[in-house]
């Protein structure tokens, strides 16, 4: 520091030919009420201004406005005066204050690997994932308020680097194929990395971030999605995984802070990134701290809207909860790189170039719009449309004589848009059409492949034979549960709900470009009362929906009862003990039907995990075999009606648990059923219906 600069400060009299005279207390600065909240804000003790000036380094300030500023540093803070020294103008804490993040030693071995990552790079269909990464970078990322009062900043460069990067390239979960791109919110508003390779070179460069770049400006969002759009946008090989992060603690800027404007333009901008990438896009958010995040909030709805993965991670400022949430993030990423991996190949599968339309839009039907591709059959010529189904028993394609559903119709007509997608199929809507164009008949669906590995132009119906295969045994193992479930002494089976699957059949039809498509089509389900009862990953409903509603009973041992809930879970656990424990039927979803009496459960899309491994391939890419029984079963709690239809006999069921490890091999229900002897006279048991 400068000695004349020190004897000036200490004497409060001396002069400088170069700088102004310094007060010699911060008494005599004027502290301005931004200089007041900031101190409030980052945790900075405004009486140490006086100590700033004293004992600090000073140089010279921005100019902004014309109007020039001092600059004084002392114990890691940086204070700002006006250039008289009269007005204390703001206060920041240092980046990387208080710790500093250490890095990764890089060989001649690593560095020769980057130098190679990024030159086959321009390979695009190499890529295994891109995450765009926004980070912001507005004044408010200052505030330290974060653990051991670092600031907001540096804590969000922190768990980038450890938990996001670091992590992942240890546990191997992230490779050079997977890519990263930074983009600034607030500040200048910058690229700042573009489709770099995950490896310790990145490593390094995050870590660099946090010791060099600092927070200042507004956080105007717009922005930072367009260019964030622009970077997802490079890569258009659909064999890679996209996710798209927000990392801010607040509000956007745009607009002058109108944030209904601001919400409107960013949710449209989201939306046209949504509609493109559909499931394959993770679009989530970190909101850090207690700051306004409606914004943000809709941004991650709107994605949702057109079945992208959407989260919302409220993070606190402890460093355990945003590490955690970093945490989630990566698992995200891995899941949809899975989802898109061919388990016979170990690639990534291509996803087709399908557009979307939002969940909400799925209820309104315009005639004559131009989004319907329209097939129909003209008389007395070769038939334009077929239908066919695939028939398990005869292991044979049918052709049913009644093309179509309607005895109006004389055609389909198939939304061009799709708004639904599976692990392994895309949905979109489908209507029969009577001969002048017009809707007949219910609203349906039409389901096809999401990979372009799974189009075969030699028959365009062999993807669907799997799917109709598995829908066939999955309604024989229902019929077969609903008799086990209404055969309970005392049931009213006017009014207990049974398990039914919906029918399906495969429609071909000739495309414009003279092509043969073919979509597997079933009944629309309300989506708006569509429920998933459990997954074929070993999620297990447990919200009861029907509050107030339950099926009671008296048996010997007093008095129980089951929920609604309890019977698509019932239904999984049985079809294990009914297969002879070869297979295990789950991934229940779809709608109760009240309005039938009695009321049933209308189910569609179930997954079959098959024991054996070399029959996997029978039941798709959703049957995880044995792992996948094994995840059920660690989640799902036996019920009293999986005691009951899981055993022949009721009398002593209510003091049998039945669990997956004590289950031991043993017939199948068709085979037990064959051997049974003359039903006995049933046990006397009262069930009511309670409402």
């Amino acid at each position: 520091m400068d000695i004349d600069l020190i004897k000036d400060v200490g004497g409060g009299t001396g002069t400088d030919a170069t700088h102004p005279r310094i007060p010699s207390s911060a008494n005599d600065i004027l502290a301005t009420i931004h200089l007041q909240e900031r101190c409030y804000d980052r945790n900075i003790s405004p009486f140490e201004l006086n100590a700033a000036i004293k004992y600090g380094t000073r140089t010279e300030g921005e100019t902004r406005n014309g109007m020039r500023s001092w600059k004084f540093n002392y114990k890691g803070i940086t204070y700002i005066t006006d250039y008289e020294m009269k007005i204390g103008i703001t206060a920041y804490p240092d980046l990387c204050w208080g710790f500093d993040l250490k890095k990764a030693p890089i060989t001649q071995e690593m560095k020769d690997a980057h130098v190679e990552a990024t030159r086959l790079s321009d390979d695009l269909h190499s890529w295994n994932s891109h995450t765009v990464v926004v980070v912001d970078q507005s004044g408010s990322m200052r505030i330290t308020d974060a653990t051991k009062s670092v600031t907001r900043s540096d804590l969000v460069w922190l768990c980038l680097a450890v938990d996001y990067i670091g992590k992942r390239l240890r546990t191997g979960e992230a490779s050079s194929k997977d890519f990263l791109s930074l983009v600034e919110l607030g500040g200048d508003e910058k690229y700042l990395l573009r489709h770099q390779p995950m490896d310790w070179i990145l490593y390094n460069r995050i870590i660099d971030f946090l010791r060099s770049h600092k927070p200042c400006g507004g956080g105007n969002y717009l922005p930072a999605i367009d260019k964030a759009q622009h970077m997802l946008s490079y890569n258009r090989s659909g064999k890679c995984a996209l996710q798209l992060i927000f990392l801010t603690d607040g509000a956007p800027s745009d607009f002058n802070g109108n944030q209904e404007r601001s919400k409107y333009e960013a949710c449209n901008r989201i939306a046209t990134l949504a509609c493109k990438f559909g499931s394959r896009l993770t679009v989530g958010g970190f909101a850090v701290g207690k700051g306004q995040f409606s914004t943000l909030e809709e941004m991650v709805k709107t994605a949702k809207e057109y079945n992208c993965i959407g989260f919302l991670m409220k993070a606190s400022l402890r460093v355990e909860d945003l590490s955690s949430a970093f945490c989630q993030m990566s698992t995200l990423i891995t899941d949809t790189k899975t989802t898109m991996t061919d388990f016979k190949t170990n690639s990534q599968r291509t996803f087709r170039d399908l557009i979307r339309e939002p969940k909400s839009a799925i209820g309104v039907y315009i005639e004559g719009e131009t989004a319907w591709k329209v097939y129909t059959n003209k008389p007395r010529s070769t038939a334009n449309v077929v239908r066919t189904l695939f028939n398990k028993e005869e292991y044979r394609w049918m052709y049913p004589e009644r093309t179509f559903e309607s005895l109006k119709a004389v055609g389909i007509a198939v939304r061009e848009y799709i708004f639904g997608e599976g692990r392994e199929r895309a949905v979109r809507r489908v209507r029969e059409i009577n001969h002048r164009g017009k809707f007949v008949g219910i609203p349906l669906v039409g389901k096809e492949t999401l990979f372009q590995e799974d189009l075969d132009p030699e028959d365009v119906r062999a993807f669907h034979k799997n799917f109709c295969k598995l829908q066939q045994l999955a309604k024989k193992y229902a019929a077969i549960f609903n008799r086990q479930l209404l055969s309970i002494p005392g049931i009213d089976s006017s009014k207990v709900p049974t398990i039914h699957f919906l029918d399906y059949w495969v429609m071909m039809f000739n495309k414009e470009n003279n092509e043969r498509g073919a979509i597997l089509v079933e009944k629309m389900l309300d989506h708006s009362k569509y429920i998933k009862w459990n997954t074929n990953g070993g999620y297990v409903r447990t919200e009861n929906t029907y509050l107030g509603t339950a099926i009671s009973f008296s048996g010997r041992n007093g008095d129980y009862r089951f929920s609604l809930e309890d019977i698509p879970q019932a239904f999984s656990h049985f079809t294990y003990n009914a297969s002879g424990r070869r297979f295990l039927i789950c991934d229940l979803q779809g709608v109760l039907d009240t309005t039938k009496k009695p009321p049933i459960f209308e189910l569609t899309d179930p997954a079959i995990h098959y024991k054996q491994q070399t029959r996997r391939d029978d039941f798709g890419r959703t049957d995880l075999g044995e792992n996948g029984i094994e995840q059920f079963f660690q989640t799902h709690v036996c019920s009293d009606l999986c005691r009951m239809v899981c055993r022949k006999c009721i009398d002593g069921a209510e003091d049998d648990i039945i669990q997956y490890e004590s289950i031991r091999e043993g017939p199948t229900v068709e085979e037990a059923e064959v051997k049974e002897a003359p039903e006995k006279e049933k046990s006397e048991k009262r069930v009511k219906f309670a409402l």
